[in-house]
């Protein structure tokens, strides 16, 4: 399993790494090349003093060379060396600490010498200068005409070398010492980077806490956002809108397990109570006839509220096969509304409709409608008697809307987001003239799978109005 802690610890550990190693690297070959830099510097003003001793002479050159002013040329442990050699190849001088030996010949000129590394004819590991030079010549024995004496000036090569032993170890030493700082702070950036990473990732660990303590009994439990990290505040954020969501969610399908259970205990119950009536007081064939009408009549009403909650579940899980054909919306409102004349003249309802009569719809003729005949037949049922109904359809651009309005006498504003609840109704008694209080919780539902919109306002007190639109 994959850990952010982990994660981050070893790649904050590996660029730590390669940042220390780098710069330990770039740091040790500057302070090397400094070194060699002083090193080649000693050798080379060693090499210019005894390139001021060496003169020429009428055409004999001689290297003016005093032991006791040089030893480290003479002696025995760890000696330095050098050695001179004419233009021809002759060696006109080398140091006595060589025994007969030559040293590797490589020259530059005196602004620019050349230095390499050289075993040293002891066996150690050394350095050396290699210098082309025309010598000085004696003062006495210009001659009078410049060119003639440059002319006739000879050249020699020198080259001095000795140890590199101690910038060798010095070298080394720097190469631990880097080595040991480098893991030493390695150790301590691997504690202080473990620290700071557990620390920055308490809070994470103290959501995975929480969400892992969260059930279906402690939804209303939240986040703390106040106290969160400002990376880690969206996040709680939105686990707390979901979890009232779900708080919500569960809220809804216990009221919907009650809800159900209600209306369905009713006939139930009836029908229990006519069963017993039936057995206790068996009557003749009339009565036996009446009971099982009234038994008939309930089961209907239960059916009736089941097909319901089925058509409802299908249309929220999107099995409800939808096609689309042009709809003639003025001769499917009539159709709808014939058979709702009788009880609309009863109540002596007032109807207002306005549907152009070449007013298309492009949608599912069946869907769209049970949707229209549930706003249609709702308005007329809960509308109190000699109110008004208004049913109208209006175009803008490419979108239709059509509305079904209706007067109320026990409506409020704050009841509109219940409207689409299934099973709510606002007598709390939950009296029932037959209906299953799930017609427009199912209307929604299937305009949200045509691509409608239904909602319902109050644009004045005492008035609803349920609107439904879409694209034509």
């Amino acid at each position: 399993m994959k850990s952010i802690r982990r994660h981050l610890v070893f790649g904050l550990m590996i660029g730590a790494t390669m940042l220390l190693g780098s710069t330990s690297v770039a740091l040790y070959l500057y302070s090397r090349a400094f070194l060699i830099d002083e090193f080649d510097a000693a050798l080379r003003s060693k090499a210019l003093a005894l390139v001021t001793l060496t003169e020429e002479n009428r055409g004999e050159v001689k290297l003016n060379f005093a032991d006791e002013f040089m030893p480290e040329f003479e002696r025995r442990e760890r000696p330095e060396y050098f050695q001179v050699w004419l233009d021809h190849g002759a060696t006109l001088e080398r140091s006595r600490s060589l025994r007969g030996v030559d040293l590797p010949r490589r020259a530059g000129v005196v602004a620019q010498p050349a230095f390499w590394d050289v075993t040293l004819p002891d066996g150690r590991a050394g350095r050396a200068v290699g210098i082309q030079f025309a010598p000085q010549r004696d003062a006495a024995n210009l001659s009078a005409d410049p060119s003639k004496d440059s002319r006739s000036k000879p050249e020699v090569a020198l080259v001095v070398a000795r140890e590199r032993t101690e910038l060798n170890h010095t070298l080394f030493v720097f190469r631990i010492a880097l080595l040991l700082f480098g893991l030493l702070l390695l150790a301590a950036l691997a504690v202080l980077v473990t620290v700071v990473v557990r620390r920055g990732l308490d809070p994470l660990g103290v959501v995975g806490e929480r969400a892992a303590a969260i059930n279906a009994s402690s939804l209303g439990a939240r986040f703390p956002t106040e106290t969160m990290p400002q990376e880690l505040h969206p996040i709680c954020q939105r686990l707390n809108d979901l979890l009232a969501r779900l708080e919500e969610a569960f809220q809804r399908e216990r009221r919907i397990s009650a809800d159900i259970a209600h209306e369905l205990g009713t006939p139930l119950a009836e029908l229990r109570t006519l069963a017993e009536v039936a057995i206790k007081w068996p009557g003749g064939a009339t009565e036996a006839t009446a009971t099982f009408r009234d038994a008939l009549a309930i089961v209907e009403k239960m059916e009736t509220m089941v097909a319901g909650l089925l058509a409802l579940a299908q249309s929220e899980e999107g099995k409800l096969s939808v096609r689309s054909e042009p709809v003639l919306v003025a001769r499917l409102v009539e159709e709808i509304w014939l058979p709702l004349r009788n009880p609309a003249r009863g109540k002596q309802l007032e109807l207002a409709m306005d549907i152009p009569r070449e007013l298309q719809w492009h949608s599912d003729p069946e869907l769209l409608r049970h949707i229209l005949r549930n706003l249609i037949h709702n308005a007329v049922e809960y509308c109190p008697v000699g109110g008004r109904v208004r049913i109208a359809a209006t175009t803008r651009n490419t979108q239709l809307d059509f509305l079904v309005e209706n007067t109320t006498d026990n409506l409020t504003r704050e009841d509109l987001p219940r409207l689409f609840e299934r099973f709510w109704r606002k007598n709390a008694a939950r009296t029932s003239s037959g209906h299953s209080g799930l017609g427009l919780t199912f209307a929604q539902s299937v305009a949200t799978v045509l691509g409608l919109t239904l909602t319902a306002e109050m644009p004045a007190p005492g008035v609803l109005r349920l609107l439904l639109c879409g694209p034509l």
